[in-house]
């Protein structure tokens, strides 16, 4: 008895730290996929503000020249091609590091689920097991509750009528001497009697 209460501490303690780790685990995914999150953002953000200071120092530059030089047409062309060129080299730059920044944080989200449901089924194993070992030993407490215990007790009112049983016997027994003896003894004048008398 003593040892099945044990294993049933032992196995509802394993079950709630189970439950803790699990918990753990769920939390942990959670705050890390939250701060790879932010991380992605900020810098999809400070990617995006160097771009636009990019453009608009290419625009200043631009304005700046045509203001220079009005009268220098084909120069001003020049420049707002380059300037053009140089916006789409800043905006391809920008949509490489986006999409190889994104895909490293999907990546690291998948990895992460990944090892999390691996947690989460180690975890559950962990729990099946105890729960196992709890059913039983629930289970065993109802049979000794509802089996053992009437047995039981039905096995000790068998041992009480049985010992009143022979008490009884070894009662009647002592009247059955006493009156045997108390008729012999009644006897034994009678025969003193019929024997002194035939003498």
């Amino acid at each position: 008895m003593a040892n099945n209460k044990d294993a049933l501490n032992e196995a509802a303690w394993g079950l709630s730290k189970s439950m803790q780790a699990t918990n753990q685990a769920i939390a942990g995914s959670a705050v890390a996929a939250q701060e790879r999150n932010a991380k992605f953002v900020q810098g999809v953000i400070e990617n995006g503000v160097e771009v636009l200071k990019s453009h608009v120092e290419s625009t200043q530059a631009l304005m700046q020249e045509l203001v220079e030089n009005p009268g220098k047409a084909q120069g001003a062309y020049q420049v707002l091609a380059e300037s053009v060129v140089a916006a789409q080299e800043r905006n391809m730059k920008f949509a490489q590091s986006f999409l190889q920044t994104s895909t490293e944080t999907l990546k690291k989200h998948v990895d992460s689920s990944r090892a999390l449901m691996q947690e989460l089924a180690e975890q559950s194993r962990h729990q099946q097991e105890a729960f196992q070992v709890l059913t039983h030993g629930i289970v065993d407490a109802y049979l000794d509750l509802f089996f053992s215990a009437p047995l039981s007790y039905y096995g000790q009112t068998l041992d009480t009528v049985e010992s009143i049983a022979w008490q009884g016997v070894d009662t009647t027994q002592k009247i059955v001497r006493q009156g045997l003896e108390v008729v012999q003894k009644a006897v034994r004048p009678e025969k003193s009697a019929a024997r002194a008398a035939t003498q």
